[in-house]
């Protein structure tokens, strides 16, 4: 079956208002998505300060807890909703799991109990992990959203550009933390109860801002179209959005199976062998990833302290905010210098080189820089060449955003059909925060004379992404319905103006 007018006009829309406007509401998800994730890193000594003052050994077990319960509930936050926004639709949940997030934030702030100490991160972790349950719920919709609104000259880049919100509320939780610790530094230690409240809470007030222009979002017309089989709707939704007149066509959805039973289905052998290698290779990548990149980003603060970057939790119990101060001050430069310009360079590469290209280069570049400090890994502890350190973990974080980081949730949202897109991201994205709490739990359980044989796993990881990404075909320059074999692409047209054209209004003139 031929591409429908509605899609096509999609597929060849101009650059305009609409698609900035997607990319600001799906972006401000992932920028909380973002801050709530890493905030929790920053703020963990001061909760051991507060909490477990004198029994570090026991703080080791409640931080590795801290650290990974949000983590934990991703897992299921994306298998659930990525199967809900392809059985009830992308628009119609993608207002609960924000609810959920900005409930959550302010919950976890406010974690109080009759009993100090276990008591109080025991309440923590129940609203941290409600809290990752909706973090990940937000990433198969909202890449999905993104992916069928763009069209197919520059949709890596929009989709891109929703997951760079990623690197600005990284530096937002370095920039919120190194305030309030700064506001609270000379005042009673008590008070740094105060402290990780107020930072965790913060990450209420992005998503909160964005609920209202999320709920005004019309559906996806590839949902509309191609699952709920509504050619009126998506005609008129779309009318909207590219402010032109498009005619619905009923007659040629309706040429579409109309019973699910009619489709082959995610445990068939026909999804099998149309995209079985290719969630082979979306949740090997993205697992492999989220194993590096989640351990480097979450214990920074740990490994900084090995080379002397930061002083350790045992020489600044008199002055935890101080230290605190030191760690977001590292943490937002890290940010600065590495990770919000490779965010950069794949937003604005990604549809000239292409994502595998840009995914293969990642995965090497990361094995190559991360071997860099494994090797002399003695070297770096002993001589404290704190600023070569520095400089080459900001680059491992460079390459991973203008890298795996970013393709490996833009392939996924482009690779499958529309009925299956989401539920199929949900998955890959799952597997891949699996690999993320494998990875925590490693270097939380870990002792610091053995990171060096953990920085070797991760080369190794790097290398098993590189040789799966060739599982992966290039999706660039292609509709959604090409890449799937959904639909037939036909001749491209120029414009979305000539594809909203109806057939009838088109005549031959005999030469």
């Amino acid at each position: 079956m031929a591409q429908l007018r509605v899609l096509q006009a999609l597929d060849v829309a101009r650059t305009q208002l609409y698609h900035f406007t997607a990319i600001v509401i799906a972006g401000m998800g992932f920028f909380t998505d973002a801050y709530d994730l890493f905030t929790i890193s920053l703020v963990a000594d001061l909760i051991g300060y507060k909490y477990y003052a004198g029994r570090h050994d026991k703080y080791l077990s409640v931080s590795a807890a801290i650290s990974s319960i949000a983590l934990c509930g991703t897992v299921p936050g994306q298998l659930l909703f990525g199967w809900l926004g392809d059985k009830m639709g992308r628009k119609r949940i993608y207002g609960v799991t924000l609810i959920i997030m900005v409930f959550c934030s302010l919950a976890s702030g406010f974690s109080f109990s009759k009993r100090t100490g276990a008591s109080v991160v025991t309440v923590l972790c129940f609203f941290r992990f409600w809290l990752g349950f909706s973090i990940g719920g937000d990433y198969p919709l909202s890449a999905t959203i993104m992916s069928e609104y763009a069209n197919k000259r520059t949709r890596g880049t929009f989709i891109a550009a929703v997951f760079a919100m990623q690197g600005f509320g990284n530096l937002a939780a370095g920039i919120v933390g190194m305030i309030a610790s700064a506001a609270f530094l000379n005042s009673s230690p008590d008070n740094v109860d105060y402290v990780w409240r107020i930072v965790l809470m913060f990450g209420a007030i992005p998503a909160l801002l964005t609920y209202y222009w999320r709920m005004k979002m019309p559906e996806t017309a590839r949902y509309t179209a191609l699952v709920a089989k509504n050619a009126k709707m998506a005609a008129a939704d779309m009318s909207t959005v590219l402010n032109m007149h498009i005619v619905p066509e009923e007659e040629a959805v309706d040429e579409l199976p109309a019973r699910e039973e009619d489709q082959y289905g995610l445990f068939s052998t026909e999804f099998l062998h149309r995209h079985g290698l290719h969630l082979l290779g979306t949740t090997v990548c993205w697992f492999v990833l989220d194993v590096s990149f989640y351990s480097l980003n979450i214990f920074m603060k740990d490994i900084f302290t090995i080379v002397d970057l930061v002083p350790d939790i045992a020489e600044a119990d008199n002055n935890p905010l101080r230290r605190m101060i030191n760690i977001t001050g590292l943490h937002t430069l890290i940010a600065l210098a590495g990770s919000l310009p490779g965010y950069f360079f794949a937003v604005v590469l990604v549809d000239r080189i292409g994502r595998v290209k840009i995914q293969l280069l990642g995965f090497a570049m990361m094995a190559a820089l991360t071997l860099g400090l494994a090797i002399p890994y003695d070297s770096w502890r002993e001589h404290k060449n704190k600023k070569g350190f520095a400089i080459m973990y900001a680059l491992i974080f460079f390459f991973a955003n203008f890298g795996p980081n970013t393709t490996t949730f833009i392939l996924p949202a482009e690779l499958f059909p529309a009925r299956l897109r989401s539920t199929c991201h949900g998955i890959s994205g799952a597997v891949g925060k699996i690999g993320a709490i494998l990875g925590v739990f490693a270097f939380s359980f870990m002792e610091k004379a053995k990171f060096k044989t953990l920085l070797f796993v991760l080369v190794g990881c790097n290398l098993v992404g590189l040789v799966f990404t060739l599982l992966l075909p290039e999706t660039n320059g292609k509709s959604l319905e090409e890449i799937t074999g959904e639909m037939e692409e036909s001749q491209p047209p120029d414009d979305e103006a000539a594809v909203a054209a109806p057939h009838h209004d088109i005549r031959t003139v005999p030469i």
